[in-house]
């Protein structure tokens, strides 16, 4: 491989640093007005001040933004949507990538254009269907949208092209049926891709806004329309636990990140190995 030049180098790892503090920022911002004192501007806060005040913020917003209620609502919903698509995506990607038919190619770059339709062009569709069918302010109906998912479809069937046949062909030849190949052969070898495409959907979906906003309601109310109506000029609660509610609904997506981020690296390069 060729070597990278040192100026070069330094480009890319001044470049890296820089993109990291622009990630880092917002959430850097709302760890330090959490955790600083209220005779502190908020936006000239850059550094926490005290440790106490944040941990009392933090109680304030659990006890009364209802911020907990709603993040458990919101991981319902979210796993719903993550269940379904897991398995409507892997059984596509078994189909395209295991098994030759007429439209093969056609058919599948017919879901990969799907992906460049913007949300406004088929949201209000959407919500009608999801409406007529009595499914508004549901769990289904907030799930709904998230479970045809192309970009699982993708990262599921390019780690498929690379399953040996043999296995397959093992599988018809001991008898197994057409499901029983995927359930018992395919899918259980197909973990990093699974995992992979899970945890970026779990990231992606807990913090969607504008389908949660049509379709929540009295019973259902997700973690990002909370924090929107906490920002409206009807809240009448302080900054700081405002901004500490916010903090609170971005621990699990730290977290999952923390903890599976070797997924996400491993499922994006394996899905671009064939052979």
């Amino acid at each position: 491989m060729k070597r990278t030049s040192p100026p070069a180098m330094a480009l890319i790892v001044a470049f890296g640093l820089f993109w990291l503090v622009v990630c880092l920022l917002p959430f850097w911002q709302l760890v330090s007005v959490t955790f600083s004192t209220p005779d502190r501007g908020i936006a000239a806060t850059f550094w926490p001040n005290n440790f106490a005040q944040g941990i009392q913020n933090i109680q304030d917003a659990v006890a009364q933004t209802g911020i907990l209620p709603s993040m458990g609502q919101t991981f319902c919903y979210v796993m719903t949507a993550i269940a379904g698509m897991l398995l409507v995506s892997s059984l596509a990607a078994y189909e395209l990538s295991c098994f030759h038919f007429p439209g093969r190619g056609a058919v599948f770059m017919l879901i990969l254009s799907s992906m460049m339709l913007p949300v406004i062009v088929y949201i209000i569709p959407l919500f009608r269907f999801v409406f007529k069918l009595g499914l508004s302010d549901t769990l289904l109906g907030l799930a709904i949208p998230f479970i045809p998912s192309a970009f699982a479809v993708f990262i599921m069937r390019q780690f498929l092209e690379s399953l040996p046949r043999d296995l397959i062909e093992a599988g018809e030849i001991d008898g197994a049926s057409h499901f029983g190949i995927f359930w018992r052969i395919v899918l259980p070898l197909m973990k990093t891709p699974v995992m992979t495409v899970a945890i970026i959907q779990f990231m992606q979906i807990w913090g969607t806004f504008l389908w949660p906003t049509l379709v929540g309601g009295t019973r259902w109310k997700p973690v990002s329309v909370l924090i929107a109506g906490l920002l409206g000029d009807g809240s009448w609660l302080e900054s700081r636990v405002k901004i500490a509610a916010m903090l609170v609904s971005a621990v699990p997506l730290v977290a999952v990140y923390l903890f599976c981020q070797r997924y996400i690296v491993e499922g994006i390069a394996t899905s671009g190995l064939k052979g």
